[in-house]
């Protein structure tokens, strides 16, 4: 196969499992919640399904399985933990999770290599990689639909409000740490699938940063943006790597910069949506000549968009 076919496909498959990693940050996000936990769950969730296959002699679907329940009874328990915190102590409080687990990966080494790290004993093609990350977006979507997804965006809006209309605050927040880890632990398993080899810094601060940057600068607001958003900041790297050899971090710094300047709802922007079909719909009842009054209505909105 061509060199440049295989790079092409690797970086679709590092953008996969980045994707689905995203897509577990975003239901915290959803719920209002800013957390690095998805960091801890992907990697408890990939080391158990690590050993689960290869010291358990588990098949390898029975291993990603039982991870991805255990990881999410896990995310419920940290929920439920952190439940308490505000915002910006409830994102501390997930860092210091992540350097929790670091230790704990670096102190049992009989289960996980220790420093040394192990060999990932299955990996994952393409197709597969694809149907886990479509699953996972079909998971999104009917949450979106259903009574949870209502109350995560009252939730993320206003907790008090929400906490008026008779949503249990607490509760929504928590239902998404535990679908959190659910995900998260897909997520790992799919990312050491491609690395083959994993370590104790195989899921720590640089994957954090590169998973939050994906949901935010994606679309913090819609589940698509942080699959867009991880094909961007995750798969495009890999592949231009063969083209650029330095510079990728001024790169991806630059990209960052240009989407917080010229998107600051991200790529993927619902909002700026409705209002573009606002604005065509309003030319189109105008019939396509908009007074002065129209342009000068169109620049108050844009102010007030500013603001």
């Amino acid at each position: 196969m061509n060199p440049s076919l295989v790079l092409l496909q690797s970086a679709a498959m590092f953008a996969m499992a980045g994707g689905v990693l995203a897509l577990s940050t975003y239901v915290k996000l959803w719920a209002g919640v800013l957390s690095f936990a998805t960091v801890s769950f992907a990697a408890v969730g990939a080391y158990l399904a690590v050993w689960l296959n290869g010291s358990a002699g588990m098949g390898v679907v029975l291993s990603l399985m039982l991870s991805m329940l255990v990881t999410g009874a896990l995310g419920l328990v940290v929920g439920r933990l952190f439940l308490r915190l505000s915002s910006h102590w409830m994102a501390l409080a997930t860092v210091a999770l992540m350097l929790i687990t670091r230790v704990f990966i670096t102190n049992l080494g009989e289960y996980t290599g220790g420093s040394e790290g192990q060999v990932v004993p299955f990996t994952f093609s393409l197709p597969q990689m694809a149907l886990m990350l479509v699953l996972v977006c079909l998971l999104m979507w009917a949450l979106k639909r259903s009574k949870f997804g209502v109350a995560a965006d009252t939730t993320r809006e206003d907790p008090d409000v929400a906490s008026a209309l008779g949503v249990h605050v607490g509760q929504v927040k928590v239902i998404a740490f535990g679908v959190s880890g659910l995900v998260g632990a897909l997520g790992g398993s799919m990312q050491a699938s491609q690395l083959s080899y994993i370590d104790p810094n195989t899921f720590y601060i640089d994957l954090a940063v590169t998973i939050v940057a994906s949901v935010v600068l994606g679309g913090a607001y819609h589940w698509l943006g942080s699959v867009i958003g991880a094909a961007v900041f995750t798969g495009m790297p890999v592949y231009i790597s063969q083209y650029i050899t330095e510079g990728q971090s001024v790169i991806n710094g630059a990209l960052l910069l240009l989407i917080i300047i010229f998107l600051p709802g991200g790529l993927i922007d619902p909002l700026r949506w409705r209002r573009l079909r606002e604005r065509r719909s309003s030319r189109a009842h105008d019939g396509g000549t908009p007074t002065g009054g129209g342009a000068a209505s169109e620049e108050l909105e844009q102010v007030g968009a500013a603001r």
